[in-house]
């Protein structure tokens, strides 16, 4: 390893943080990942999780609470609409607007979706005694706190 290379890129992380990045690595590139049977498309389920968290909204409002660009969810919102994932009705304070939420079918693609990936959680962690997966719970929650983003 290189003087100034950052430890995260090694095997084994030093510190809590550099575990943490390569953690979110590790299960973001898993997550991301198609599945047989995925109904929706992995990088579009954070879309439908945060309408399903949130509520239906204005695609502008989708945007920001996803922290993306406009015509990013846009695009999105288009795909997720055509495979009937989304529904579309009037703006009650805005005629010109339409607000978004989550159709049945979307609600259903992304319970698939998270079982999917569940499992797999489910066996990776099937050795970890029950002690072990609560402090993991807790940690994991403090931290989702911390970071401040519940969806």
């Amino acid at each position: 390893m290189h003087i100034n290379e950052p430890a995260l890129l090694t095997n084994e992380p030093e510190t809590a943080e550099d575990a943490l990045a390569q953690l979110m690595m590790t299960v973001g590139r898993r997550f991301r990942a198609r599945l047989d049977g995925d109904a929706v498309d992995p990088s579009q389920a954070a879309l439908l999780y945060v309408l399903k968290c949130r509520g239906a909204m204005r695609l502008g409002d989708l945007a920001e609470a996803m922290k993306l660009d406009a015509s990013t969810v846009s695009r999105h919102v288009q795909q997720l609409g055509d495979r009937g994932f989304i529904d579309r009705g009037p703006d009650p304070d805005d005629g010109r607007a339409s607000i978004i939420g989550l159709s049945e079918a979307g609600r259903a693609g992304l319970k698939s979706s998270f079982e999917q990936r569940r499992t797999i959680l489910a066996e990776v962690l099937s050795d970890w005694d029950d002690d072990d997966r609560e402090q993991l719970r807790l940690q994991l929650s403090r931290l989702a706190t911390a970071l401040g983003d519940r969806a």
